[in-house]
């Protein structure tokens, strides 16, 4: 193409079409992308939070279930205490017992700002910066974001889906790392990375024109050269009905590789059996055609899309905005959280046509709902989940930092 040419040319247009808007631009541009601040939030009394809380979770501030003995009634309200009394069992409770938020010791005012916080990072909240904004104890604000991320996973990463959905899986964690790792990579005048014999093409002999040594399938011994602690997430993302709105509902897992067994049990688990699935061509999905209505795939090694909106280029945008999380936000999160992270994740894609405020009461309803904590209660106190949430079953994790009986090396 020649330099000079003009830029609405319309045979330039037809060689190189201009992507499709989706609006999402333009809705936080909008006014309809903030409903709440914290100018907001700092006019909230205690009694305020309380009622938001119960609204997010009971959908009422006057008839809630009793956490102890389950009964649906108008309870009695003592404003003193910012408590109710159950009229059947007798018994006191808050708007945060049984849930994550038990035994909680910040106010309820800062709790909120603070989840509000967490939820207004464009691509995630690192605990460390979520401590200094509130000049909090670490530990504090840690175990509240993961508190957030496993209410998450246990409300919102749950579900079937039913419509035409797109899948995908990418390396999270661990490919590679141990090539790359103080080697040079093409720079700083050291030696060039050499590629494996096994992965190179199949030379032609020029003179017979015969292949010299039969050539090996792409993905030979594929398992035997990936590290053990790799990792790799699995997501099928639901197309919204309405063209142009991108997707509309998010699942994650993470497995250990992508297998035909794994991709088989994440989509039994997701996805209905009248639904339709889009993948690419990895011979992992090929039993799809028996399971669900319709299974069609894109070649990418030709083209990002096929006729007839065959792509999953929905799937393929939220693997590089997870990569995009875990590279750039949070720096490398252990194989024991990924799953956590992965449904923060989704849930922020899920949720980013909603405003400031809805996205507030929508993740305090979701986390509210799940319970107590089973994984980040007592956690301070070494209460610890010592296994790893995988699409092959639970799996003994992996623990960081010093072992036990570490001491330091004396100085010199």
């Amino acid at each position: 193409m020649s330099a000079a040419a003009p830029v609405n040319d319309p045979n330039m247009r037809k060689l190189f079409p201009l992507r499709q808007r989706t609006g999402t631009a333009a809705f936080h541009l909008s006014r309809n992308a903030v409903g709440m601040g914290f100018d907001d939030l700092n006019l909230l009394t205690e009694r305020q939070a309380v009622m938001l809380l119960a609204d997010a979770q009971w959908g009422s501030t006057t008839y809630m279930p009793c956490p102890h003995c389950g009964t649906l009634d108008k309870h009695y309200w003592s404003g003193k205490e910012r408590r109710w009394k159950c009229k059947c069992c007798d018994k006191r409770f808050s708007v945060t017992s049984g849930t994550p938020y038990a035994d909680h010791k910040l106010p309820l005012t800062k709790l909120i700002k603070m989840v509000f916080t967490w939820i207004n990072g464009a691509s995630g909240k690192p605990a460390l910066q979520l401590r200094r904004d509130w000049n909090v104890a670490y530990p504090t604000a840690f175990t509240l974001a993961h508190k957030l991320r496993e209410g998450l996973l246990r409300g919102f990463n749950v579900g079937v889906l039913a419509g035409v959905h797109e899948m995908d899986g990418a390396d999270m964690n661990g490919r590679r790392y141990r090539e790359k790792r103080n080697r040079p990579q093409g720079g700083g005048g050291g030696p060039k990375p050499t590629v494996p014999a096994h992965l190179l093409k199949p030379t032609v002999d020029p003179e017979t024109g015969e292949i010299m040594g039969p050539p090996k399938p792409p993905k030979y011994d594929k398992k035997a050269r990936m590290p053990l602690d790799r990792r790799l997430l699995l997501v099928i993302r639901q197309r919204s009905v309405s063209k142009g709105k991108g997707a509309v509902a998010t699942r994650v897992a993470v497995a250990l590789s992508e297998s035909t067994a794994t991709v088989t049990t994440m989509a039994s688990r997701f996805a209905s059996s009248e639904s339709a699935i889009m993948s690419d061509e990895d011979p992992s999905y090929a039993s799809f055609f028996k399971l669900f209505a319709e299974h069609r795939t894109v070649n990418h090694s030709k083209a990002f899309s096929m006729p007839g909106g065959v792509s999953n280029n929905q799937a393929e945008s939220f693997n590089w905005r997870m990569r995009r999380l875990v590279e750039g936000i949070y720096l490398g999160p252990s194989n024991k959280y990924l799953a956590d992270y992965a449904a923060e994740a989704a849930w922020r894609e899920d949720t980013r046509r909603l405003s400031t405020g809805k996205k507030l009461r929508h993740i305090l309803g979701v986390t509210l709902r799940v319970g107590l904590s089973e994984w980040w209660r007592g956690y301070t106190h070494g209460h610890h989940r010592d296994v790893e949430l995988l699409v092959e079953g639970e799996q003994t994790a992996k623990t960081r930092g010093r072992k036990k009986g570490w001491k330091p090396k004396p100085p010199r």
